[in-house]
C-alpha cells in the first residue's frame, strides 16, 4: 500500500511566537519510527510541515499526484485543528483514501478525535505495533476489532479496541526512517549544539514520576522501557558512519534512570571522539556520574527546575527538593558540563512571589541557559483534571497550546502579571 504520513504546516511564529528564530526544529522522531515500520513491507512517504516553509496546497499536490491509499497524521494539541482540516481536505480530494490520526492529542483525547466525519481510525498510545497491525488488516479487509489500541467508526457508531501492550523491547525496533525527510532542513536552536551534523536520539520511553504537568506517566502508563546500550551505540555508530555526526542530542522523557547503564554508555561512547547532551532530574546525578559523562563528551545537561518555591513544587508533585536543584547545577558546572535549565511560570499556587522565587534560583544557580515557559496545561495530564482547582483556562484556542502563551491563570494572577513576569525573565 502507499501511506503518506504527515506533521501538519506549523510556522514558527506558531510554534515559539516571539521566540521563533531562536526555536529548535528537529525531524519528528515519532512519526519517523512509524515510518521505518511501515516501510518494511509498504511505500512510505514523509511531509513534515514544520520545517520547509510546507503549505496545505503542497500537501494536496503530493496527494493529487502519488494517490496514497492511506494518509496518517500526528496530532499535538496545538495542532489539532490542522489535523483536522487536513482529514477533511484529504476527503474532499479523494474519499475512499483511509484517514489515521495518531500522537499525544490523540491519545489524550481518542473520543473527541474519532468525532470528525473525516477521520476514519485513531491510534492510541505507541503505535509501531499498532499501525502495522491496523494497515495489514485493512489491506486484507480482516476483522479491523481485533486490532488493539484503535478507536473506529461503523455504520456511524464509534468503537474502541482495548489498550495495545507497551513495547517491552525497544531493541527491535528499526532505526528511524531519517532518510524519508530532508535533513538538511533541520537544525536545532543555536544555543543548543556545538558541532554539526547533529542528530537526536531515543533510548527509552515512559517515566515513573508523576508530574501533574506532563501526560508521560499517562500515556506509559508509569511503565520504563530502555532499549540497551549496545542498541544506542550501534545507532550512533551508524549515524556516524552514514552521515558524519559529530553530536548526538539524547531526547529522552527520562535519561538516566539507571546509573549502571550511563557508566556503560559513557565507557562505549567515549572512543568516539563526539559531542553529545541529554535532559535529565536533578534528583538523579551525582558527582561521580557527571564527571563520567563530562569524560566521555557530554557538553551539557538540560534539567526541568520548573519552580524555585517548595510549596509550588509539591503541588505538582515534581518530587525533589530545593536542594536538589542547587546541588545538580554546582555539581555539573564543576565536572566542566553546562548547567541549562526550563522554569515554568504559573503553576497552581503561584503568586507573583513564587515566581519571583523561579526567576531568582535561575540566577543562584548560574543555569547557563535558562528558559521560562508559561503553564500549558494539556489533556491526558492530572493537572487538566483539576484545573478549577488552582485556575480556570484564559484562551479556549488550543493553536495556544504551546507553552509560550498564556492560556491558563492560576487562582490571585493575571494574563498581564504573567506576561509581565516572563517579560522580566528573559
Amino acid at each position: 500500500m502507499k501511506i503518506l504520513l504527515l506533521f501538519p504546516p506549523l510556522l514558527g511564529e506558531e510554534r515559539y511566537g516571539k521566540l521563533a528564530r531562536a526555536g529548535s526544529y528537529l525531524p519528528p522522531l515519532g512519526l519517523l519510527y512509524i515510518a521505518a515500520v511501515l516501510e518494511e513491507k509498504h511505500s512510505v512517504r514523509v511531509i513534515d510541515g514544520s520545517v520547509g516553509k510546507i503549505t496545505s496546497e503542497d500537501i494536496k499536490r503530493v496527494i493529487t499526484d502519488w494517490k496514497p491509499d492511506i494518509v496518517g497524521l500526528t496530532s499535538y494539541t496545538s495542532t489539532f485543528y490542522k489535523v483536522a482540516n487536513l482529514c477533511e481536505m484529504v476527503k474532499k480530494i479523494n474519499h475512499t483514501i483511509i484517514t489515521i490520526i495518531g500522537g499525544p492529542h490523540a491519545t489524550a483525547c481518542p473520543d473527541d478525535s474519532i468525532k470528525s466525519e473525516y477521520v476514519d481510525y485513531v491510534v492510541v498510545g505507541e503505535g509501531e505495533k499498532t499501525i502495522k497491525e491496523l494497515v495489514e488488516t485493512i489491506e486484507s479487509k480482516g476483522d479491523i476489532s481485533t486490532v488493539k489500541g484503535i478507536y473506529y467508526k461503523k455504520d456511524k457508531v464509534v468503537f474502541s479496541t482495548p489498550r495495545q501492550e507497551r513495547l517491552t523491547d525497544l531493541d527491535i525496533l528499526p532505526y528511524p526512517a531519517r532518510h524519508l525527510v530532508d535533513r538538511n532542513l533541520y537544525q536545532p536552536s543555536v544555543m543548543h549544539f556545538k558541532r554539526l551534523p547533529v542528530f537526536s536520539i531515543m533510548c527509552g520511553r515512559g517515566c515513573p514520576f508523576k508530574c501533574t504537568f506532563c501526560s508521560c506517566s499517562k500515556v506509559f502508563h508509569g511503565k520504563v522501557v530502555v532499549r540497551s546500550v549496545t542498541s544506542v551505540m550501534e545507532e550512533i555508530k551508524f549515524l556516524v558512519d552514514k552521515y558524519g555526526a559529530k553530536e548526538i542530542m539524547f531526547w529522552d522523557d527520562t535519561f538516566g534512570l539507571y546509573k549502571k547503564w550511563i557508566y556503560e554508555l559513557c565507557e562505549l561512547i567515549k572512543p568516539l571522539k563526539i559531542t553529545w547532551s541529554c535532559w535529565m532530574r536533578v534528583d538523579l546525578v551525582n558527582q561521580d556520574l557527571l564527571k563520567a559523562m563530562a569524560d566521555s563528551g557530554c557538553w551539557n545537561i538540560s534539567y526541568g527546575v520548573e519552580s524555585g518555591n517548595q510549596l509550588v513544587l509539591d503541588t505538582i508533585k515534581k518530587g525533589f527538593h530545593i536542594e536538589d536543584i542547587k546541588n545538580a547545577f554546582r555539581w555539573t558546572h564543576e565536572a566542566g558540563m553546562e548547567a541549562r535549565g526550563t522554569l515554568i511560570l504559573g503553576l497552581p499556587n503561584d503568586t507573583w512571589e513564587t515566581m519571583m522565587d523561579t526567576i531568582t534560583i535561575a540566577i543562584e544557580i548560574e543555569a547557563d541557559y535558562a528558559q521560562f515557559q508559561l503553564l500549558t496545561p494539556y489533556p491526558g495530564t492530572e493537572l487538566w483534571d483539576t484545573l478549577s482547582t488552582y485556575g480556570e483556562i484564559s484562551i479556549s484556542d488550543l493553536s495556544k497550546y504551546t507553552i509560550w502563551f498564556p492560556v491558563f491563570v492560576a487562582k490571585g494572577l493575571t494574563k498581564e502579571s504573567l506576561l509581565k513576569a516572563q517579560s522580566l525573565a528573559i
